[in-house]
């Protein structure tokens, strides 16, 4: 269990990320570590970063969780393989963003703004847990009060999984191509845009982000450029 908790204010913001990486991912890793980057960059000198911390797990055919930490330290290291244990990592995603909430909360005697975000580009294969179980842990974070989001990578899943599962947001990312833009910016702008709100934007977490997606921004762009990437496999 991560124990980070040098926050430069009482206004928090925890993100806990569960991204796919199953084998069907693989064609996508590049995509997903750049995204990753630049959303790493395009928050790490944001005024409220030191009061964003960042936990980046996946999942394929096991779970992986990562430590929380503060946003310019977040981890962005991503490789794909294996089957998709999507209800297990939510399921139990979810028990280890409620234990650092808790721990939170007993360190500082206050409740950090907490969003829960799964990304993923198909249905669960060779499972450990049921869609019922995995529906009970959004819901039970949905009633304390967390944002939850679903992210649907592709076309072999679209975000109505999401709203299955109970998720308060869910997005559509189809064109794979999109996927460094969505991360880098359409991503970023809501966690931007949430670190100034006093609350979490629950259902409206993407709903103020308005880029154009014609173009990339600079950030983007250098993220495109970086071929530094492969050294974090």
């Amino acid at each position: 269990m991560a124990n980070y908790f040098d926050f430069s204010s009482d206004v928090m913001d925890t993100y806990m990320f569960l991204i796919d990486s199953s084998s069907s991912m693989e064609d996508d890793a590049e995509n997903v570590q750049k995204g990753l980057k630049g959303y790493k960059r395009n928050l790490k000198d944001l005024p409220e970063a030191n009061s964003i911390a960042v936990s980046v797990s996946t999942f394929d055919t096991n779970l992986h969780l990562k430590e929380f930490t503060k946003v310019s330290n977040m981890d962005t290291s991503y490789h794909a393989d294996g089957a998709t244990v999507l209800y297990y990592a939510i399921v139990k995603g979810a028990e280890y963003f409620n234990k650092y909430i808790e721990a939170i909360i007993a360190k500082k005697g206050c409740v950090p703004k907490a969003t829960f975000i799964v990304f993923s580009d198909g249905e669960p294969c060779h499972d450990k847990a049921t869609m019922q179980e995995a529906a009970e842990a959004i819901k039970q974070l949905n009633l304390q009060g967390i944002t939850t989001v679903f992210v649907a990578f592709g076309n072999a899943i679209s975000s109505n999984f999401g709203t299955k599962l109970g998720f308060k947001s869910t997005k559509d990312v189809t064109d794979k191509d999109f996927i460094v833009k969505f991360l880098s910016e359409k991503l970023s702008k809501s966690c931007r845009d949430q670190s100034k709100s006093l609350k979490g934007l629950g259902a409206n977490f993407f709903s103020q982000v308005g880029i154009n997606s014609s173009n990339y921004s600079k950030t983007t762009e250098e993220v495109l450029e970086d071929d530094g990437w492969m050294e974090d496999f």
